[in-house]
């Protein structure tokens, strides 16, 4: 783990040669991709897919001699995924899998490969350099995650709650390379994504966030889809800012019948948004259960929203986990509503509010939360 976490100590000469290089607007209208791949047999065919706002586009080209071109123009940078057909009778499923991805922007780009596009070289993309160099710096430790999550299955709590805070400090190590390239790539949509992916963890500082978004990002990234994504989230997190009250909603329990959040007014209420298949939120559940059951006579509820799929995983959850206190859901996975409505992107989330619906504290893990009660009632 140690070599992990020493990354950063060379970040900034890794990146310091990129120091204050934007990104800059190419002269040529559209783009234009040609590719030169070897030992293709007749009948070949790239057919090229990406996003534009909330339209993907499709447009093939047939491979002549190894070669061809595809031209267009984009309004906006995007992941971008080239798929080769190796003639007329190439299998169907063979053809999804022969695929190359990367960034397509408005500029001359050359692709050339040998038998298959999986590992292309790509010239003329200077997003695709960058997400490489990215990618290159937080695979590592992406790995050493998901190992960690693996190795979870059979352990018990305690084991599991270590691990937690192990994956943590990865976690934290990764926001610290994506802060790093941010800072050296500004004005870079691959560095718009990033921030987006890494800056805004679920307790982020909003004007912190506003101020460099602004900052960073040109008004052209920032009316992209992903900048229009920023934006968003962070217009919703300055609405659950602690000091603000705490948006009203209403959704079904269990039976079936309507909950309302303001009818607790007058009580200090958890809004605990979790599900069934969050691990993280079942390790968590013990650590809930053990406040609600210290300050359940003490004005004090819980709200538990769960952002499950399905009406039989949600209630065996509640049921095994011994969960008796409030519970609501639509039944619509992260397209939950009150999710929705509270810019909820990751589980478990939490948010403390007053009698008088205040928010006065937000994910609160482990012991914190019975230790703010504690401040509250004892």
């Amino acid at each position: 783990m140690k070599k992990y976490l020493l990354i950063t100590l060379v970040l900034a000469v890794l990146f310091g040669a990129c120091k204050d290089s934007k990104d800059t607007k190419n002269a040529v209208e559209g783009y234009t991709l040609t590719g030169m791949v070897k030992n293709l047999p007749p009948a070949s065919l790239i057919v090229l897919s990406y996003r534009q706002n909330d339209s993907t586009v499709t447009d093939t080209a047939a491979v002549e001699n190894g070669r061809f071109t595809l031209k267009g123009k984009i309004t906006h940078p995007s992941r971008a995924m080239l798929q080769l057909r190796h003639g007329s009778d190439f299998p169907e499923k063979m053809w999804e899998s022969d695929a190359y991805h990367f960034f397509i922007e408005n500029s001359d780009m050359e692709l050339s490969a040998v038998d298959s596009v999986k590992n292309a070289v790509l010239k003329g993309s200077t997003l695709t350099d960058q997400s490489v160099e990215i990618n290159k710096l937080i695979s590592p430790l992406t790995d050493e995650i998901m190992a960690l999550q693996d190795r979870m299955d059979g352990r018990s709590q305690e084991d599991k709650l270590i691990t937690y805070d192990t994956i943590q400090v990865y976690v934290d190590s990764i926001r610290r390379v994506a802060h790093h390239f941010i800072m050296s790539h500004p004005d870079s949509y691959v560095s718009l994504q990033r921030f987006l992916q890494h800056e805004m963890p679920k307790d982020f500082d909003t004007e912190e966030v506003d101020k460099n978004f602004n900052q960073l990002f040109g008004e052209e990234l920032r009316q992209t889809p992903t900048g229009k994504i920023i934006a968003d989230k962070i217009a919703k997190a300055k609405k659950t800012d602690i000091g603000r009250v705490a948006m009203d909603f209403t959704q079904d329990n269990t039976e079936g019948e309507p909950f309302t959040l303001s009818s607790l007014r007058g009580k200090y209420v958890l809004i605990d948004f979790w599900a069934s298949w969050c691990k993280p939120c079942r390790a968590e559940n013990p650590f809930v259960v053990k406040a609600y059951q210290s300050y359940k006579d003490k004005n004090f509820e819980i709200v538990g929203v769960s952002l499950d799929a399905g009406k039989e995983a949600w209630i065996a959850a509640i049921e095994k986990d011994g969960l008796p206190w409030i519970h609501v859901s639509d039944l619509k996975y992260w397209k939950n509503e009150i999710a929705v409505q509270y810019g909820i992107n990751s589980v478990p989330s939490n948010f403390l509010i007053d009698p008088d619906g205040v928010i006065i504290a937000k994910n609160l893990r482990g012991e914190a939360l019975r230790e703010k009660l504690a401040e509250i009632f004892d």
